[in-house]
């Protein structure tokens, strides 16, 4: 089943109480915050271009920001997904580690996923990923490894869930993928990075002229 009118409503206003958070986090950042940065060479970089000087530092914040927020995003997207299709959030985000979500679906299983970007193939995850597989099982419960990204695998176990699979095992439809995305593209289109960013760097570019003109640091 499609995602309900509901359900695309939830994400969304989630998806867009997101942004606050990003302007609270840059409004923060002060003159002297960049002034006083703990690499003056940084300022060496630019000192004869105080609008790039200044600007590197503002998209550095939003970045740094942005992808703080973005940490807990997916997990909370699979959280609404998960109860949309009937399914029960087990416990407390406390009580997952090591996992990212645990849930029940309507099967009557159990299942505790990791989520993740990209999978990244080294001994060090491999040995960790196989840890949480087999603690799962001695609980009689299901591990789930999600890469929420459209991945190429030459191949894989089936607990490891690639892109449109694990979206679809989700949200419990095989176009989750594509509206979660869209979702999250029409947030972007109502919001302009560009603009939070060049705004921040005129009013600090305005203190800094003001500060250079007094000789005030």
């Amino acid at each position: 089943m499609a995602l309900s009118s509901t359900t695309k409503g939830e994400i969304g206003k989630y998806l867009e109480s997101l942004i606050p958070s990003v302007k609270a986090s840059l409004n923060k950042l002060t003159l002297n915050d960049i002034l006083h940065h703990k690499n003056p060479l940084i300022r060496e970089m630019f000192y004869d271009n105080p609008q790039k000087f200044i600007s590197f530092f503002v998209m550095e914040r939003v970045e740094r920001s942005f992808v703080t927020t973005m940490g807990n995003v997916i997990e909370n997207i699979v959280e609404i997904l998960v109860k949309s299709q009937g399914g029960e959030i087990v416990g407390k985000k406390k009580d997952w580690k090591p996992y990212d979500l645990k849930f029940r679906l309507k099967d009557g299983k159990e299942y505790w996923l990791e989520i993740k970007s990209i999978l990244e193939q080294n001994n060090s995850n491999k040995k960790s990923i196989t840890t949480s597989k087999d603690n799962a099982a001695k609980q009689g419960k299901e591990f789930r490894l999600c890469i929420y990204y459209p991945t190429k695998l030459t191949s894989k176990e089936e607990y490891i869930l690639v892109g449109k699979e694990f979206w679809t095992f989700v949200g419990g439809d095989k176009n989750t993928q594509s509206e979660v995305f869209n979702l999250i593209r029409n947030t972007a289109k109502n919001f302009s990075f560009k603009d939070l960013i060049e705004n921040r760097t005129e009013m600090l570019l305005q203190e800094y002229t003001l500060v250079i003109k007094h000789k005030q640091f």
